[in-house]
C-alpha cells in the first residue's frame, strides 16, 4: 500500500475513533437498492455518524472539544451566541456504483456507470435550536480498492441471495479526495400541541467545494406527527452524512413521524465524470430529488424508513434513480 494512502487509512482511523469515549449520538444507515428496483448505478451505501454532547449540556467537561470548536468558530454565522446548542459529528461512509449489468465480466464503458468504491471521514461543528440548524464540516476520503466497496458488495450479495458482480477488476483506480461544505436549515412554520398531531414545513440548502463533488442544493421539507423531534431536517433529504443527528432525540415523549421533501442540486463538479478513465460517464448539472418515509422515536432511540428518488443523473440514459434507507438512531 501507497505511503500516502495508508497514512490517510490512518487518518480516517483516528477521526472516526476519537470520540467514542464522549457520551451523546450515534446513527447507523443503509441505502440500498433492494428496496426500490430503479438504483440506476447506487448500488449500496453504509454510513455510520456520531454526535457529542452538546457544549452547553457538558458544561464540566474540562477537555471539552465542542465548546472549544464553538469558541474558536465563533466568528462564522450562526455559531456562538443566543440559545443555540454546538456540538461535533464525525462520520465514516462508504458507497459504491456499479453498471446495471453486474453479471458482465467486462463492463459496456460507452454506456455503463463505473464500478467505483469510495470511503469518507467527516468531521464538522453543527450549531441548533428549535428553529435553525447550521453546519460547517471538512472531509477526506478514498476511491478505489482501498474502499474495500468490492467486498462489501460481494458480503451483501451473499447474505441476500442477490446476483455477485463479476466486473470489479475494472474499478476506478486509487485517488485521495476531500473538501468542505456548509448546511443551513431554518422551520418557517409549525402548528399543532406536543403530545397532539403537529405539522411543520422548513427549508435548507447546502454548498460543497471538493475534488470528489462540488454541488448547491436547496430544498423543502414537511413533517406531521407526535412528538417532532427538535430536528426538523429528516435524514431522507441526503444533505450532508450528519445532519440528521442535532435534536434528533430531544423529545418529551414516544411519538412517530411522516415526512416528504423535495430539492434541487446543481453539480458543477462530479468525480465520475472528470476522472472516470475510460467510462464515458456524462453527469447532468441539474438534479431533482424527491424522498418521503416514516418514523417511530422514544427519547433515546429513533428508526426511520425512507424511500428516496432522483431524476436522471447522466445524458447518456435518460432514467430515473430511486432507492431506499433504513436508519437507527440512539443516545449512548
Amino acid at each position: 500500500m501507497q505511503p500516502g494512502v495508508r497514512i490517510v487509512l490512518l487518518g480516517l482511523v483516528a477521526l472516526f475513533q476519537a470520540p467514542a469515549s464522549m457520551a451523546g449520538t450515534a446513527s447507523l444507515s443503509w441505502d440500498n437498492d433492494l428496496f426500490a428496483a430503479r438504483d440506476q448505478g447506487y448500488t449500496n451505501g453504509l454510513k455510520v455518524a456520531v454526535l457529542t454532547r452538546s457544549a452547553e449540556r457538558h458544561q464540566q467537561c474540562r477537555f471539552c472539544l465542542a465548546r472549544k470548536a464553538r469558541d474558536r468558530l465563533s466568528v462564522l454565522p450562526q455559531v456562538g451566541g443566543g440559545d443555540r446548542q454546538h456540538a461535533l459529528a464525525f462520520s465514516l461512509r462508504q458507497l459504491m456504483t456499479t453498471p446495471e449489468n453486474i453479471e458482465a465480466e467486462r463492463p459496456d464503458f460507452d454506456t455503463s456507470t463505473p464500478y467505483m468504491g469510495y470511503l469518507n471521514a467527516r468531521a464538522g461543528l453543527w450549531s441548533w435550536n428549535r428553529h435553525r440548524i447550521t453546519g460547517y464540516s471538512l472531509m477526506i476520503g478514498i476511491v478505489g480498492p482501498e474502499s474495500r466497496a468490492q467486498e462489501s458488495q460481494k458480503l451483501v450479495h451473499e447474505m441476500t441471495g442477490s446476483t455477485q458482480p463479476r466486473g470489479w477488476a475494472y474499478q476506478l483506480g486509487t485517488d485521495v479526495v476531500g473538501g468542505v461544505e456548509v448546511v443551513h436549515a431554518r422551520r418557517f412554520f409549525a402548528a399543532g400541541d406536543s403530545g397532539e398531531r403537529e405539522q411543520d414545513l422548513s427549508w435548507f440548502g447546502s454548498a460543497r467545494a471538493g475534488n470528489f463533488m462540488s454541488n448547491l442544493r436547496f430544498g423543502l421539507a414537511w413533517r406531521t406527527g407526535v412528538h417532532l423531534p427538535v430536528n426538523f431536517v429528516p435524514d431522507y433529504t441526503g444533505i450532508s452524512s450528519s445532519v440528521g443527528l442535532p435534536g434528533a432525540l430531544d423529545v418529551p415523549g414516544s411519538g412517530w413521524t411522516l415526512f416528504a421533501g423535495i430539492q434541487a442540486e446543481w453539480i458543477p463538479w462530479f468525480y465520475l465524470e472528470e476522472r472516470a478513465g475510460p467510462y464515458n460517464y456524462d453527469q447532468r448539472s441539474l438534479v431533482g430529488h424527491a424522498g418521503g418515509g416514516v418514523g417511530w422515536h422514544t427519547p433515546g432511540f429513533q428508526v426511520t424508513l425512507t424511500l428516496r428518488a432522483s431524476s436522471a443523473q447522466t445524458r447518456i440514459r435518460d432514467r430515473s434513480l430511486s432507492f431506499g434507507n433504513v436508519a437507527l438512531t440512539w443516545r449512548f
